[in-house]
């Protein structure tokens, strides 16, 4: 019970919990499920479709994505009370890289279907172009999320770009104190990259329909 109570106190002390409304936090605790894992099993692997939302309850895990030529980038490495899995449930993409774990440990799982309804939905803040630029008037800076290849071929003016599979590794060089609006060519990716940095304590926007509606 102890271990319950310390993983949930983690949870709801999270920065990204505190936007999330108490009957939803409530909803997930009742529909997640618990699952035990072993020391090298692949919790998710690159390119399969996402089916949950994953909290580690204890244990590590590391976070890896293969290239094109073979080679293997570890991105990240997640610990206790870290979440994964979120980018493939918002950008209704495969799964952008790896998830393995180093120790044995316990997971937490929310379905897809749970997750958008219950977390995703509180968690994004849609800005129209014309607000998103009163904001970057305001100070706001603007995030794209897309590739180097399309942030080189239609990013906007003074825009940062981190594309969404180098987020987690690129998150310490993004300032905590400025407001971001995350884009990218619909809307799916910079609204998985908004969610990723809201856990993480940063006020994000995202630019609705992103570049595509911009431009139509």
């Amino acid at each position: 019970i102890d271990e319950d109570s310390d993983w949930m106190t983690k949870i709801l002390q999270s920065k990204s919990f505190l936007l999330i409304p108490p009957a939803n936090i409530q909803a997930m605790f009742m529909r997640i499920q618990e699952v035990a894992t072993r020391a090298g099993e692949i919790v998710i692997h690159q390119g399969d479709e996402g089916d949950y939302y994953y909290i580690i309850k204890s244990g590590r895990a590391k976070v890896t994505r293969s290239s094109k030529t073979g080679t293997e980038l570890t991105l990240a490495t997640l610990k206790d009370g870290d979440a994964f899995g979120e980018e493939a449930l918002i950008s209704e993409a495969t799964r952008n890289a790896t998830i393995t774990m180093e120790t044995d440990g316990f997971l937490m799982r929310l379905a897809k279907a749970d997750f958008l309804a219950l977390l995703k939905e509180p968690m994004i803040n849609w800005l129209t172009s014309e607000q998103a630029l009163a904001k970057v008037s305001a100070g706001a800076r603007w995030l794209d999320v897309r590739l180097e290849s399309e942030h080189a071929n239609q990013g906007l003016p003074g825009s940062l770009n981190i594309p969404l599979f180098m987020l987690r590794l690129k998150v310490d060089s993004l300032n905590p104190n400025v407001p971001y609006i995350l884009y990218c060519d619909t809307g799916r990716r910079s609204s998985a990259a908004a969610f990723l940095l809201s856990e993480r304590g940063f006020q994000t926007y995202v630019l609705q329909g992103g570049i595509e509606a911009q431009q139509s």
